[in-house]
């Protein structure tokens, strides 16, 4: 049981600082009480007997979307001509999933209102929040598992018929995040009500109020009595119905929007007294602290860890238990080890030797060694179409040859070219023995992670080509894979390549 809890212990934790006084919450509340259908004198007569701050904690999962998708929309004509479009979308944008991390009771918060940016170290014990529940594993399941459905509803917007997707999710950050919010509990005429107020921008969440029984009424009446004109009217057209197919269908939506008025009508009547406010939070009436629950081993597990301590394969130096998967070098040898929650396994890793151009039109200048994964693969493409294709001086990068993925923490705009430059020129790399002077950046993105990217790599470089891309097929295999650090020296904003 120990190897996922302890696992589970290096989520890193934030909270958003509370910009809301306790007074302004009030006054937030009583605005709030005068608006809508409530009770009238519900802001100069109800008496707030509990208004505290609390901290409820969300899982957040940030991750880069990648996707390529082809295929095409049809439409017919009122002639019968049949309109077909080809559609190319390539999708490269960031996702954010977040789920409450405690129980709010039956209708309480389900996502985070607040975007990422202005969040602190979150310190236990030096804010009254509630307890995380649940397992942080399978929390970061659920979090994939979400991720991969925005991308795909962003890949299948236009495109009705698809003929080539594939997707893919490069995680960044997954944390526990606290948020603040005033919980006031307030009495009206005998009733017990509840409110809840952001506690960062001062919006009410939401919460119950009394409702306004007179307005009420009268809304009631005049839904269900404007519903009834529309719906006699319409039966009345279409008993008289004309040869016009428009007039047609335009009774038959009054019709229908009659029907739907009285069904809302009677409903919002028979509620009761109490009104729900609708928002990210509504009837939070009672919080109960959860139980954080790490993911259960199997037997099957347990049996094939005859220890949770994780070794250097070399030297035998204790690592850390990681969040996920991470390429760290050891403390003891130096060797790069690629570390997950169980296992421990050495990565083959090459020093490149800036050229002798670089180094002389560089003088001086010490480089920085940027880690990039290099894949030796092979792409045996079967099958290729694309709509208005033409003739280009591009290289072809399929059948075998390696792969560059940097692996530092360098933005996109920056690494992308990087990559399909040396993808496409296969630099011979001579190899460094012993370290040489330069920074070394740190191993950001893992071999799984740069394995995906290997293929997306591809799959965008045949999409940006001219025409529209329809259908391929191939086969993808991984012979080989390592990490070259290859040098670049800083020139202010830009980079110029050592090799």
């Amino acid at each position: 049981m120990g190897l996922e809890r302890s696992v589970e212990d290096q989520v890193a934790e934030f909270r958003y600082k509370a910009k809301i006084t306790k007074g302004v919450a009030d006054r937030t509340l009583r605005t709030w009480f005068a608006k809508g259908i409530k009770a009238p004198g519900l802001a100069q007569h109800a008496v707030v007997s509990e208004l505290y701050l609390l901290y409820l904690p969300f899982w957040r999962f940030v991750a880069q979307g990648k996707a390529v998708a082809c295929g095409y929309s049809e439409y017919t004509e009122q002639t019968g001509n049949v309109i077909r479009n080809i559609f190319e979308e390539l999708i490269d944008e960031e996702f954010i999933w977040t789920e409450c991390a405690c129980d709010t009771g039956k209708y309480g918060i389900e996502k985070l209102w607040l975007d990422p940016g202005g969040e602190i170290p979150y310190v236990r014990g030096s804010v009254v929040s509630m307890e995380p529940g649940g397992s942080a594993v399978e929390a970061s399941r659920r979090g994939r598992e979400a991720v991969h459905g925005m991308i795909k509803n962003a890949v299948e917007k236009r495109i009705d018929t698809i003929t080539l997707k594939k997707s893919f999710l490069i995680p960044k950050v997954f944390e526990l995040v606290y948020a603040p919010v005033w919980i006031a509990h307030y009495e009206y005429k005998g009733g017990h009500f509840t409110a809840v107020v952001d506690g960062v921008k001062g919006e009410v969440l939401g919460g119950t109020a009394p409702i306004n029984l007179t307005a009420r009424t009268r809304m009631m009446i005049l839904s269900l009595a404007a519903g009834g004109i529309m719906i006699g009217s319409s039966i009345a057209m279409l008993i008289h119905a004309g040869p016009y197919h428009l007039v047609e269908m335009f009774q038959i939506i009054l019709l229908l929007l009659g029907i739907a008025l009285c069904m809302a009508g009677y409903p919002a009547f028979r509620e009761g007294k109490t009104f729900t406010a609708s928002g990210t939070m509504q009837h939070i009436s009672t919080l109960r602290p959860a139980v954080r629950i790490p993911k259960q081993l199997t037997d099957q597990e347990i049996l094939n860890h005859e220890s949770t301590v994780l070794q250097c394969p070399l030297c035998g130096e204790e690592v850390k238990q990681p969040w996920g998967e991470v390429v760290i070098p050891c403390k003891g040898c130096g060797h790069l080890l690629d570390i997950t929650a169980d296992t421990v396994k050495i990565v083959p890793y090459d020093l490149a030797k800036p050229d002798l151009l670089a180094m002389v039109a560089m003088k001086g200048v010490d480089p920085e060694y940027i880690p990039f994964w290099r894949f030796d693969v092979n792409f045996e493409v079967t099958d290729r179409l694309a709509g208005g294709d033409t003739s280009t001086g591009l290289p072809n990068i399929a059948g075998k040859r390696s792969y560059y993925i940097c692996a530092a923490d360098i933005p996109r705009y920056l690494a992308e070219p990087w990559e399909i430059d040396l993808t496409i020129r296969n630099p011979e790399i001579v190899e460094v023995m012993g370290g040489r002077d330069g920074e070394y950046r740190p191993i950001f993105i893992n071999q799984s992670t740069a394995r995906e990217l290997t293929e997306f790599l591809y799959l965008r470089y045949e999409t940006e080509k001219p025409g529209i891309l329809q259908v391929l097929r191939y086969n993808f295999t991984v012979e080989n894979s390592r990490i070259v650090y290859i040098p670049y020296y800083k020139e202010q904003a830009s980079y110029i390549p050592g090799i």
